[in-house]
């Protein structure tokens, strides 16, 4: 071979080798994309229910699959044992509707078959449901790629775990600061209505908490001191026998929940 010809070979052979690598980046990219293409349509489908268990179970993996859940007896080391579980749970209606929002999806390559999908969206509870809920969470989804390119979901861990709170239960002590914060939101979105049996100092003072104020914020809003806001504040509580601002502020949440309800059966 002449050196011109040996030359040749050497660029045509580095090409080869180029062109291969890059093969193989786009095809690790289009992994990528379908790992996170399955764990968002996977969380859509579980919380806002648009498919059947059995339907959003067809992607598991065939070779091993487990699953574990937000509630602590949600750990499932078996396909057919967490299909019956949270089938089970479909059915009762454990789960309220729930909304999912600012997702955010990360997605890491473990090996040329292995994708590691890092989860992380906000779930509110509906408001129609007359339920006080929202919260962060976090989820990893294991997704392998068989030799022809199926995708299947090997594993799933839902982290932060949360419970509904129940009837006997008081607002501020189970339920966690981005819960309180939601309910705000809700109440902010309302337009705010003079309760009757307030006089107009107070009902001025519950406008500007349900905005989000602090008491030295009210006081220079209204032009009058501090310690007058906890007065009424304080008066206001005793009328509706709750304890202090945070019950408070879930006591009119459940009033625009009732009037709503009022309003739809009227």
């Amino acid at each position: 071979m002449t050196g011109t010809c040996k030359a040749e070979f050497i660029i045509m052979k580095a090409e080869t080798g180029k062109g291969r690598i890059f093969a193989m980046f786009t095809d690790q990219e289009r992994f990528k994309q379908q790992a996170m293409v399955i764990a968002r349509n996977l969380t859509h489908d579980f919380y806002e229910k648009k498919k059947s268990m059995e339907d959003i179970l067809s992607a598991a993996d065939p070779h091993g699959f487990s699953w574990i859940g937000a509630g602590k007896e949600e750990v499932f080391c078996t396909l057919n044992k967490a299909r019956i579980y949270f089938a089970e749970q479909r059915r009762e209606k454990a789960v309220p509707p729930i909304e999912i929002h600012n997702e955010v999806y990360e997605v890491q390559l473990l090996a040329h078959d292995i994708c590691l999908v890092i989860c992380e969206y906000l779930l509110n509870v509906t408001p129609e449901t007359g339920q006080v809920l929202s919260e962060w969470q976090r989820k990893t989804i294991i997704v392998r790629q068989d030799e022809e390119g199926k995708c299947f979901i090997s594993h799933i861990h839902a982290s932060n775990p949360w419970s509904l709170m129940h009837d006997e239960e008081s607002f501020p002590t189970k339920i966690g600061r981005r819960d309180f914060e939601y309910m705000t939101e809700l109440l902010q979105q309302k337009k705010f209505q003079e309760i009757r049996e307030l006089t107009k100092r107070q009902n001025q003072i519950l406008f500007h908490m349900v905005q989000g104020k602090t008491y030295p914020q009210i006081a220079l809003a209204l032009g009058i001191t501090e310690r007058t806001v906890r007065y009424h504040v304080n008066e206001i509580c005793a009328r509706y026998k709750v304890s202090g601002r945070k019950q408070l502020m879930a006591y009119l949440f459940e009033q625009v929940l009732e009037a709503k309800e009022e309003v739809k059966f009227s």
